[in-house]
Parts: structure tokens; C-alpha cells; sequence
């Protein structure tokens, strides 16, 4: 089962779905308060937020919603379409860094996704998407302090794709152009034979209508959107027919000519972008809360001059079994529905095509479990190499054992003949016991800097992340003593982020302190630090000397 948010609009819309043979059958759906998170304001600002409180409340209705795939605000999400010339995955991640560079600029710290597609040639493309890491975080900030947390955090047009997918119509092989039409955005992609063709996001939804219509009806801005539901059709010539309604009619329709020129002027840049200049929209597909406008779809098709529809996410999508309050949801919010069933599907289904931005902490897990795979890879190498040995040694020390017990027994003229014998058993059990104490320590600078790697992690400071770690043994003994022991240290290269009320030298020092601390360390011997201008903060290396008999010993 897959559990979907759409935080988009003034009201947030739940779905959950799961597989149900050859399509999806939707398990609940749900309206939910609307949330904001303003970019202006700290993310604890959200605390106590509506919607949070009525998420803890879903578990009193046996509604599990687990760690939803959530809606990032298109307004935040910057798309990009790039012809491949190969579908090699490196090439690909090349040409997605190239597109992240040039968005970011000097220092600029851009998240960069991409979903696989066609250009109008059925040539193959990629869709970038691109937001930057601060907006990332805030979002994933903003909704943990409300008191929901979220899974990836998914764009706008990815989650329309999707939800076009579920719905099953992916047979015709003319070019499609879907609108999911938001509050405060719009979501276009441009779709054939189930293949994304391009994808962008308009600055223009539900909002700039009810901007439009409230010098007419007043200053309540939830009350002039009863009206534009409900009072007012913007169908062609509807105003001589509906007297009253007038101006409120032709100010909605001055928007819905600047949403037409905008839709319209997708396809211009679409094919710009293709190099295909006889590409042409057969359908638009409407979606979103700007659809349920009443007029609207019978106005495009009289500007535009095409077939327009509205879309029905659930048309390929079970309902068979759901309460009262989710039936009743699903076909209110029908059109509307549409991200939030794409977000639960992306969720449901792991390989389904899709691109998401990860949190901050979650970044930082992955990265420091990739910098220190490799250790755990060399202690596994070593153990694959050493263990073999140590069970030879054990078997050649309990084959000893049993030689010297039956060389002891039995008449005393028995053991007159083996005891010049009884000396050589006894060296070779010495020297197999010697073998399997090797055989033992050997692993442990790999285990031990593991552990110590591990520790560190859990009480690291926040603003430490790890760059790399160098495994070394000194085993130079210049003086050939009898007693010397390799020296096993751990060269560690660590990044400080300068963040507000923590400065990274004083960090540093911190630094310093933890590592003394870690069990199996026996010394920290400072490195280098260097500023680094272009990720603001400072690039510090530190030396410790591991103690692998005392860790030994504590085992």
C-alpha cells in the first residue's frame, strides 16, 4: 500500500492505494486541513498546525498513514528537458549534474532528479527536476513540527504523470497536454503512448481568480471563493444571460484568457525545446480544484480550439469498499484528487518511474553509510581470508590434544618409545595456537574502526559530516623490539557547516573532544583545517591512534 499528501492547496487531500490485479483500488481518501509552509518564518512556526493534529487523529480511525510520499509546491521545482544521446546511466548522471550546475550557479547548493521520456521524435530525454536543498529542508522541517513525517518529497508533475499512468489511457499515440490546476500553480506535462514528453510548471491557479474577483464581491477571500464555485459560469456569452453576475463573469474570464496563453504557450517552448515545430496538442486533460470552475473547460474549448476534458484520476482506480466519509471525499474532490492518488501510487510501487528530493537527514545517513562501506567491505574481506585459517589452526591444535592423550596411555614401555616424541607435538601445538591468536586479532583494526566510525555517528555534532576515512597499520619497527605492536590509526577528513550560533571553530575543538572520548581510541592527533569558501564552513582532518587490545579485551 502506498499513502499520498497533496499540501498544495487550501484543503490537503490523503490518498491511500494498493495493487488490485491489473489496476489499484483506493483504501481511503481523505480531506484534510490545508498547510503552509512560509519560507519567511523558522519550521517550528508550524507546530501546532491543523493538519498535524488531525494526522495523530487518524490512528483512531485505524488509518495508518505511515510516512506519506508529500507534494512539493511546484512554485519551488525548476524543470528542465535533455535530449540523450545514450541511455548509459553514467552519461545520464552527468548530464543531470550539468543541469544542476548551471541552475546553481557559484555556491549554490541545487537537488537534481530525473524521470526517463521520449522527445516528439521517440528519441530518448530525460526531465530534470531541480530545487534547492534550503526549500528541500524547510518543507521536510516545517511538517515534522507539525507532527507528520514525511517519506521523499515528490514535484508536482512527476506525481501528475503518475497519476496519468494509473489511470490507464495510455494508448493513443497523439500528444496529450494535462493541467493539474492548483491554488497558487499550475502543473502542465505533455504526454504520448504513456511516455513523458516535457513537463513545466505556470505561475497562475485558483488564487489569481479569486485576486481577480475580489474587488467585485468584497475583501473575504474564502467567501469570494464560494462564489466562483458556486454563483459564477464562466462559459462563453453566459454573462447576457446571468445579468447579475456580470462583472464577476468577465473578471474570470480575463484570467482564464492569461491561464489559456500560458497553457498555450507551453507548447510553443515544448517545441522550441524538441526542435520539432509540427508537434501539436490533440487533447487537453484538466485536473485539480481550477477544473471544478464551473465554465472553464467549455471556455478553453471555445478559446484554444481543442478537445478538452476533465480528468478522472479514478477511472482506473477501484472503490469498491470504502466508507462512507472516503466515498463521499472521492467524489467531491474528484478532478482535485489527482497529485494525491500519483503521490500513493509512487509510494505503493517502488520501481514506478518517478523524481524525488530526500530530506536533510536523510542525505546525511546515506552519505555516511557510503563513506564507510568500505570498511565494513575490508572487515568482511578479512574475515573471508582469515577464518578458513583460524578453523585449520583449531583442528591441528584438537588433532595434537588428541595424539599427546593417547601417546600417555598404555604400558610404561609404550611411553618410553614416544616420549622423544611428545616434545615436537607439543611445539606444534604451541606454534597452531600462535597461528589461531593471529588468526583472531587480525580482523580487529577493521572491526575496531568500525566501531568507533559507528559510535561517532551517534554523537557527532550536527553541523559535522564526514568527508572520508583512511584505514593505515605502521608496522615500521626501526629497533627491532622483541614486544613492538603495529600501530593501527584511523585518518579522518570531516566538513564543519558554519550554521547560525555555531562557529566552526569552536566546533572543531568540540570536535576534538568527542573523538578522546570514542571507546577504542587511544590518542587524536589534530590535522589540518582549512576554510572553504564555497560550501561556507571548514575542512578539517584528525588522526586517531585506535586501541585494538583494549577493545579486544572489553570483548
Amino acid at each position: 500500500m502506498g499513502n499520498g499528501l497533496d499540501i498544495s492547496s487550501n484543503i490537503s487531500l490523503y490518498a491511500n492505494v494498493s495493487r488490485s490485479g491489473g489496476g489499484w483500488k483506493l483504501r481511503n481518501c481523505l480531506a484534510l486541513p490545508g498547510f503552509v509552509a512560509d519560507p519567511d518564518q523558522r519550521p517550528d512556526a508550524a507546530a501546532g498546525a491543523p493538519l498535524g493534529t488531525t494526522w495523530g487523529a487518524l490512528k483512531g480511525r485505524t488509518i495508518k498513514g505511515g510516512r506519506p510520499a508529500t507534494l512539493v509546491p511546484g512554485k519551488d521545482v525548476y524543470y528542465r528537458f535533455a535530449p540523450l544521446a545514450t541511455t548509459n546511466p553514467k552519461h545520464i548522471e552527468m548530464s543531470v549534474k550539468v543541469e544542476a550546475d548551471e541552475i546553481a550557479g557559484e555556491g549554490g547548493k541545487i537537488l537534481a532528479d530525473y524521470v526517463t521520456g521520449n522527445d516528439f521524435d521517440y528519441a530518448p530525454a530525460i526531465h530534470v527536476a531541480l530545487a534547492r536543498e534550503e526549500v528541500i529542508d524547510h518543507y521536510a522541517n516545517s511538517l515534522a513540527a507539525a507532527g507528520l513525517e514525511s517519506g521523499p518529497l515528490i514535484p508536482g508533475c512527476v506525481a501528475l504523470y503518475q497519476a496519468y499512468r494509473v489511470s490507464g489511457d495510455l494508448e493513443g499515440d497523439y500528444v496529450t497536454m494535462h493541467a493539474n490546476i492548483g491554488d497558487d500553480h499550475t502543473d502542465v506535462i505533455l504526454v504520448r503512448e504513456g511516455q513523458l514528453m516535457y513537463a513545466r510548471t505556470l505561475s497562475i491557479g485558483v488564487n489569481d481568480f479569486i485576486s481577480r474577483l475580489v474587488p467585485e464581491y468584497g475583501g473575504d477571500r474564502d467567501a469570494v471563493r464560494q462564489v466562483l464555485f458556486r454563483q459564477i459560469d464562466l462559459r462563453p456569452s453566459i454573462a447576457a444571460d446571468n445579468l447579475s453576475n456580470d462583472r464577476g463573469v468577465q473578471g474570470g474570464q480575463e484570467v482564464a484568457a492569461r491561464l489559456f496563453q500560458q497553457v498555450m504557450g507551453t507548447i510553443l517552448v515544448a517545441k522550441a525545446a524538441m526542435r520539432a515545430p509540427k508537434m501539436d496538442v490533440r487533447k487537453i486533460v484538466l485536473s485539480g480544484s481550477g477544473a471544478a470552475i464551473p465554465g472553464l473547460r467549455e471556455l478553453m474549448m471555445n478559446r484554444v480550439r481543442k478537445t478538452v476534458e476533465v480528468f478522472d484520476p479514478l477511472a482506473n482506480v477501484s472503490t469498491e469498499g470504502l466508507d462512507g466519509t472516503s466515498m463521499e471525499t472521492a467524489q467531491a474532490y474528484r478532478p482535485a484528487l489527482a497529485l494525491a492518488i500519483g503521490l500513493a501510487a509512487l509510494d505503493a510501487d517502488g520501481k514506478a518511474e518517478r523524481a524525488e528530493f530526500l530530506p536533510a537527514s536523510v542525505r546525511r545517513r546515506r552519505e555516511f553509510l557510503n563513506h564507510s562501506m568500505y570498511l565494513y567491505l575490508a572487515a568482511a574481506l578479512v574475515l573471508a581470508v582469515i577464518l578458513p585459517l583460524y578453523l585449520l589452526s583449531s583442528r591441528s591444535t584438537s588433532e595434537a590434544d588428541e595424539y599427546l592423550k593417547k601417546s600417555q596411555q598404555g604400558p610404561i614401555g609404550r611411553y618410553s618409545s614416544a616420549s622423544a616424541e611428545i616434545v615436537a607435538y607439543e611445539k606444534g601445538q604451541e606454534r597452531a595456537e600462535k597461528r589461531a591468536e593471529a588468526s583472531i586479532l587480525a580482523p580487529g583494526p577493521g572491526r575496531v574502526a568500525t566501531q568507533v566510525l559507528l559510535e561517532f555517528s551517534r554523537v557527532r555534532p550536527d553541523s559535522v559530516r564526514i568527508k572520508s576515512a583512511e584505514l593505515t597499520t605502521d608496522t615500521n619497527n626501526p629497533g627491532g623490539a622483541k614486544d613492538f605492536k603495529p600501530v593501527t590509526r584511523l585518518k579522518m577528513e570531516f566538513f564543519i557547516e558554519r550554521l547560525p550560533g555555531a562557529d566552526p571553530n569552536q566546533v572543531n575543538s568540540q570536535l576534538r573532544d568527542v573523538l578522546t572520548r570514542l571507546k577504542g581510541v587511544s590518542k587524536v592527533i589534530p590535522g589540518t583545517a582549512r576554510d572553504n569558501a564555497a560550501a561556507e564552513g571548514l575542512d578539517v582532518v584528525h588522526t586517531v591512534e585506535l586501541d585494538v587490545t583494549a577493545m579486544e579485551a572489553a570483548k
